[in-house]
């Protein structure tokens, strides 16, 4: 299923640095999150009002803020797609981490809405009811949500996308949140004991820890983190092959959004019988080579070094 949906819709040349397949992968993710979310959404509100439950009413509303985190992924995929102009010329994929940014705050005050919620109820109980079709609706939502949390997770892989590993552990988060409201209602019709609304908190409380961590790791690519060791490493392999580069430098990379970047590093450059001129063309051939392999701006600053032979 999974397979056929990316093949169909995306392709199957899946470079995770191309430009057309990060929208395809995040467009798909959203037109399926929108539409999996409403259905859920309407299924649990159904069942939170037929029987009282403000667990499933939070889980709910939950299904439906994510509808519109999906809207929201969609859009600034798209937006990210966008070719550099004057005003932004490393491009726009960094709406990609705004999307993320927008997404955790609003599954952060979903969870503090319902958390408020709860603790009424536990002041003003009232008699929850679940019958058959509640526990059908709920279950199908749990297999819906674990389905797109694989999903999901899948498309991240492709891409290499933190906004789709996001809503992939937003996924996995609500199957748990939901396996919670169906284990309260379940023991409160079969033993009577009124758990609802502290089931209901337990549901706040992984929303809200769903929206932390989503939070955080949409902060640290905006902020500026230090590069991932395996591209170091991979940098460091590329221009050292060069047998005339003796060392490399001040390595920095600057993200401007998934699968665009500048780098600039300072390199050693053995000069016993190059001239400047033979020089600028082998730093010109190593940036062109690293922005072709890497799908970046490269920027090489040079330290000539003479290399005593006997």
């Amino acid at each position: 299923m999974n397979r056929f949906l990316i093949e169909k819709f995306v392709g199957k040349n899946l470079e995770p640095e191309n430009l057309e397949v990060r929208r395809k992968c995040g467009v798909l993710s959203g037109i399926i999150g929108v539409f999996c979310n409403l259905m859920m959404f309407a299924g649990k509100v159904t069942v939170g009002v037929l029987s009282s439950s403000i667990a499933a009413t939070a889980d709910a509303f939950n299904n439906l803020s994510d509808a519109g985190s999906s809207i929201i992924t969609l859009v600034c995929f798209r937006m990210a797609s966008n070719p550099a102009d004057k005003e932004h010329p490393f491009g726009h994929g960094r709406i990609e981490y705004v999307s993320g940014l927008i997404v955790s705050i609003a599954i952060i005050l979903t969870g503090l809405s319902f958390i408020k919620s709860s603790v009424e109820k536990i002041f003003n109980p009232e008699d929850v009811g679940a019958d058959l079709f509640s526990f059908c609706i709920l279950g199908i939502s749990v297999a819906v949500k674990l389905w797109l949390g694989f999903f999901n997770k899948k498309l991240s892989r492709i891409i290499d996308s933190t906004a789709m590993k996001a809503t992939a552990n937003d996924s996995f988060m609500d199957s748990i949140s939901t396996i919670t409201v169906i284990v309260g209602m379940l023991i409160t019709r079969f033993f009577g004991i009124y758990l609802d609304p502290y089931a209901g908190l337990v549901v706040s409380v992984f929303i809200i820890l769903t929206g932390t961590k989503t939070l955080k790791e949409s902060l640290a690519p905006l902020l500026g983190q230090a590069p991932n060791l395996e591209l170091v490493k991979k940098i460091n392999n590329f221009v050292l092959a060069y047998p005339e580069v003796a060392g490399i430098s001040d390595l920095m990379v600057h993200n401007y959004g998934p699968g665009w970047s500048v780098i600039s590093l300072r390199i050693q450059i053995i000069a016993n019988d190059i001239d400047i001129f033979g020089i600028s063309e082998i730093i010109d051939d190593i940036e062109k080579s690293l922005a072709k392999k890497l799908n970046c701006c490269a920027v090489i600053r040079i330290e000539p070094v003479k290399i005593q032979q006997d």
